[in-house]
């Protein structure tokens, strides 16, 4: 997982010099396809768009909107990482939605584009799960709701995912091979966090419990305009 962001966060730093450069041409399109392992489930649809530079036209920043999908079976979800926390919400099932903005960048070697993108902020909705509140902290903040059904739904407002904890949203690296001028053939890696929030303060005064999840990703890719 640390490669992948690192992957992403590298890709973003290259393109800070690109900005500087003129653009020349202006290209969107849209992906829609599936995620899947190990019962975890990720559709989405994402519309792009990019801009290539007048000196470097094979580099291209971008920018977008995502629409994406999580569905799994039984799923344990955490707090913020710590050492003296280890309370967990454990669902038997989950489906979430959202919708996110995102920023990524590409290069265009022959007929294959090649880049990355992480969600910059977001919203998320979906059906409220019971999950079982297991606490076996230092703590005793959490012990009225101890072992006991939580009705929990999707936390709403989420931002930057890819580095901070407790928030939802995806981040991918992917190859695309546009086929003919009018289809192509996206095949990625997603990285992505799916936050769940409590309706009482649990241990420490958390609220926010959250899981992350990497599955392969494969879609098909339509040019909108060129």
């Amino acid at each position: 997982m640390k490669s992948i962001r690192l992957l992403v966060l590298f890709v973003f730093l290259g393109s800070l010099k690109a900005f500087s450069q003129d653009i020349s041409r202006v290209t969107s399109g849209l992906d829609m396809g599936l995620g899947y392992q190990d019962e975890v489930w990720v559709p989405s649809v994402t519309y792009h768009q990019e801009l290539s530079l007048s000196n470097f036209p094979s580099f291209r920043i971008g920018w977008g909107v995502r629409s994406w999908g999580y569905y799994a079976g039984r799923t344990d979800m955490f707090p913020k990482t710590s050492a003296l926390s280890s309370d967990t919400l454990k669902f038997g099932r989950l489906s979430a939605n959202g919708i996110s903005f995102l920023v990524g960048a590409n290069f265009r070697l022959w007929k294959f584009d090649i880049g990355a993108n992480t969600d910059l902020f977001g919203v998320a909705f979906g059906l409220k799960r019971h999950a079982l509140y297991a606490n076996g902290g230092l703590y005793d903040e959490g012990g009225e709701y101890y072992n006991r059904h939580l009705r929990s739904g999707p936390a709403t407002l989420n931002a930057i995912p890819l580095v901070m904890d407790k928030q939802s949203g995806q981040s991918e690296v992917y190859l695309r091979f546009w086929i003919t001028e009018q289809i192509g053939l996206k095949v990625a890696y997603v990285h992505g966090r799916m936050t769940y929030a409590a309706p009482h303060k649990l241990e420490n005064g958390q609220t926010r419990y959250s899981t992350t999840y990497g599955v392969p990703y494969l879609a098909l890719s339509f040019p909108l305009y060129n």
